[in-house]
């Protein structure tokens, strides 16, 4: 048997028993493609309103004014963006938009475009399960990835022609015109397959990490470090209980010493427990980890404690930190994101065009010939 044959099979095995998992990935990937830009726009409609004249209230102002509508839920982070409309953004159970200026709540954003993004992402990760069937759900998907990424590299062999010159090469190479729909399905499918094939191996390689600790693991690994264990708990000597001393509006005026091109700054809500409390400065458009640092204040007199930016991290954590990024092409700006939202594009166009080859090869011929015996038989009867 040789290797065309060796690789095909598996090829399309895997293309059909995963093709629609495949394809739901794909659609609901484009669809994401740009989820960080069209929630920025939905926000307009929250932006603080710029007095002529006036200072941006303290950020512990603005938090105690607030402090009703929290009500008694547990602060998570507290951001802030380098823009003079921009709203103060309090995360607790939900999401309050606060006019920095004001300190009137201008509501919880775009609900509504956040749940349809939410909504989209859990399609996208686990068919939408929830409870127990996530990781059910979690299973399937994670496989149809894997055979995903086998058949795109298998692809890329199957696809030289038997025959290499320029004249077969360019026959796969480019769209051309075709004299029937099989033949089209074929062209296309090698068309987009090749011309995405190395971007669609980053998206969907990135994407393994995700779905299985073994790959995760195999990021530190092939970094020379010892994995991370996932879970861990601390425990804690000095229980505690540390006042706030230093006012938060102190603490992120020196966060923003620490880079003049800051876009935005988000403190994690400190616990009563916890002695620093931690920023993460951030000089890029929030998709963008070698544009982060983290910074850590001490509760008791606003020094630092700690400052890490991207350079500092280990090898490890830098590739682990990226590759949540290249998945999604943020990495690379929004160029980055615009290629994994055409190879997306592209991947469903592939999926159906390779099971429209696949049923005209095999499952039509069986039902011609089913059909052919059936028909012979009502002859017979009839004589």
């Amino acid at each position: 048997m040789t290797l065309h044959k060796l690789l095909y099979w598996p090829h399309l095995i895997c293309g059909v028993l995963a093709g629609v998992l495949i394809l739901i990935m794909s659609v609901t990937g484009v669809l994401l493609t740009y989820e960080r830009q069209i929630i920025a726009w939905a926000e307009t409609e929250f932006n603080s309103s710029v007095p002529v004249n006036g200072d941006a209230l303290p950020i512990d102002d603005l938090i105690n004014m607030n402090s009703a509508i929290f009500g008694d839920t547990n602060l998570r982070s507290v951001k802030i963006e380098n823009r003079p409309d921009a709203p103060i953004v309090v995360r607790g159970n939900d999401y309050f938009y606060i006019d920095q200026y004001t300190g009137e709540n201008l509501g919880n954003g775009p609900t509504g475009v956040k749940k349809f993004m939410s909504d989209l992402r859990s399609v996208h990760r686990w068919l939408a399960m929830e409870g127990e069937n996530r990781a059910t759900a979690r299973i399937f998907t994670g496989a149809a990835n894997l055979m995903f990424l086998f058949i795109v590299i298998s692809g890329m062999y199957l696809w030289i022609p038997k025959v290499i010159n320029w004249k077969n090469i360019k026959k796969i190479l480019f769209f051309r015109k075709t004299k029937s729909s099989r033949a089209r399905d074929f062209n296309w499918h090698n068309v987009l397959g090749i011309w995405s094939a190395i971007p669609l191996i980053v998206v969907v390689a990135t994407a393994t990490v995700f779905y299985y600790t073994w790959a995760n693991n195999l990021v530190y690994i092939l970094a020379g470090e010892e994995p991370p264990v996932r879970g861990g708990t601390t425990s804690i000597d000095n229980a505690a209980v540390f006042d706030q001393m230093v006012p938060f509006d102190s603490m992120f005026e020196k966060a923003k010493l620490q880079s003049e091109n800051w876009t935005s700054i988000t403190m994690t809500y400190p616990k009563t427990t916890d002695e620093n409390v931690r920023f993460s400065v951030d000089t890029g458009n929030g998709g963008e980890p070698h544009k982060k640092g983290e910074l850590y204040l001490s509760r008791a007199n606003g020094e630092i404690t700690e400052w890490q930016s991207f350079d500092d991290y280990s090898a490890g954590r830098q590739a682990r930190n990226y590759i949540r990024f290249l998945h999604t092409g943020e990495a690379l700006g929004v160029i980055g994101q615009t290629i994994a939202g055409l190879v997306s594009l592209f991947s469903t166009v592939m999926v159906w065009t390779g099971l429209a080859l696949a049923y005209r090869k095999y499952i039509k011929p069986l039902i011609k010939s089913k059909n052919k015996k059936h028909q012979n038989r009502n002859i017979i009867t009839e004589q």
